[in-house]
């Protein structure tokens, strides 16, 4: 289950940004590895060999777990705007939670159309709420 949270939360879900997916021509390798994200885990971080560098990882998969941190640290300066922060942590990565429950709520499709597309929220998904008068 926590290897299933980790790999959703990296890829794409639950950023404000809305991050895009792209597909046919508009892919391209660097593109695919710019739309991941990089997550602040707190302690596990080190357990899990610095997952939360996600970025440098999809970008040059070849780099040593050991060295993601440095390489993620080194790369920022020249991703500029297409390195997005992560949310810092405590200890324990409770932040995640609030993401989680959001993107369940707004991230439940990308369109059929399209060769750049966005996650979108499906407004049937939860049934319509009626409110009658007693």
């Amino acid at each position: 289950m926590w290897l299933d949270l980790v790999t959703y939360l990296l890829h794409h879900h639950g950023h404000e940004d809305k991050l895009p997916w792209y597909r046919g021509k508009e892919w391209s390798y660097l593109r695919g590895g710019l739309t991941t994200l990089d997550r602040d885990y707190g302690l596990i971080n080190n357990i899990h060999h610095d997952i939360g560098t996600h970025v440098i990882h999809h970008l040059v998969p070849q780099i040593p777990n050991y060295h993601l941190v440095e390489a993620t640290e080194a790369a920022k300066p020249v991703l500029g705007k297409y390195y997005r922060e992560p949310d810092k942590s405590g200890p324990l990565p409770l932040h995640l939670l609030g993401i989680l429950a959001k993107s369940i709520k707004e991230d439940h499709f990308v369109s059929d159309e399209g060769d750049v597309v966005h996650y979108e929220a499906d407004p049937n998904l939860y049934g319509q709420i009626k409110v009658t008068a007693e």
